[in-house]
């Protein structure tokens, strides 16, 4: 396998999500668990979910508008609070809607990033691609790239996070951004991501990959493996 770069998702890949933790913190703070729980129908514009219907937050398939254009950087963080706060009861405040927002962070495992660390050494460049939003992407920041020899620079050549490039996956042009800034053929960079759809696309752009089964524990370590 003629592989030079290896491109990562974050959400579901490096990080773990807690998908519950936002429907909880919203019903703590007295946020309808709705505003950010989307169906991909909805004509909301925030999402509604009807009883019984599918639903999902932080993902790329959610049809809400508001948080599609916020995702990739069309609307700015406090135009996005104050639309959540327009939809929340008296007392809520900007704080207690980052609070809930942000609640589906869940952490990223250090051997997740020791073993990107492994991968550079072995002389595999290493990137960062993920559909995500300007309050998401800075806690997620803070939180686990801050400490010396695991900020991004450390782990990443390239970072293309959708809110600042202004595209999201699947859309095909994400992937040819990512392999025309690397300077890399397509067929040489290797792709991972949670969303088979996201890796599929990737595929049809000419890109290797795989889909990572986020039940499977240590998925991510089998698709490595070869690598490694």
């Amino acid at each position: 396998m003629n592989v030079t770069d290896i491109i990562f998702d974050l959400g579901g890949v490096l990080l773990d999500l807690n998908m519950e933790g936002i429907g909880e913190a919203c019903k703590r703070l007295g946020i309808n668990p709705e505003l950010f729980f989307v169906k991909a129908e909805s004509p909301s514009p925030l999402g509604e979910v009807g009883k019984g219907a599918a639903s999902t937050v932080c993902q790329g398939i959610s049809a809400s508008k508001a948080i599609t254009a916020y995702q990739v950087g069309e609307m700015t963080s406090e135009q996005f609070l104050s639309l959540v706060l327009s939809h929340c009861g008296e007392g809520i405040t900007r704080e207690d809607v980052i609070e809930a927002w942000n609640a589906c962070i869940g952490v990223i495992p250090r051997w997740r990033l020791d073993l990107i660390k492994e991968l550079r050494r072995k002389g595999y460049h290493t990137h960062l691609l993920s559909n995500t939003n300007d309050l998401h992407w800075e806690e997620i920041k803070r939180r686990f790239f801050m400490e010396e020899g695991y900020t991004c620079e450390d782990l990443f050549d390239h970072v293309f996070v959708s809110h600042e490039v202004h595209l999201a996956k699947p859309d095909a042009e994400i992937y040819h951004l990512a392999t025309q800034t690397i300077g890399c053929q397509a067929e040489k960079c290797y792709f991972i991501d949670d969303t088979l759809l996201n890796v599929e696309a990737a595929k049809k752009e000419g890109m290797q990959g795989a889909w990572l089964d986020i039940t499977k524990e240590g998925h991510l370590k089998s698709i490595l493996q070869e690598f490694l």
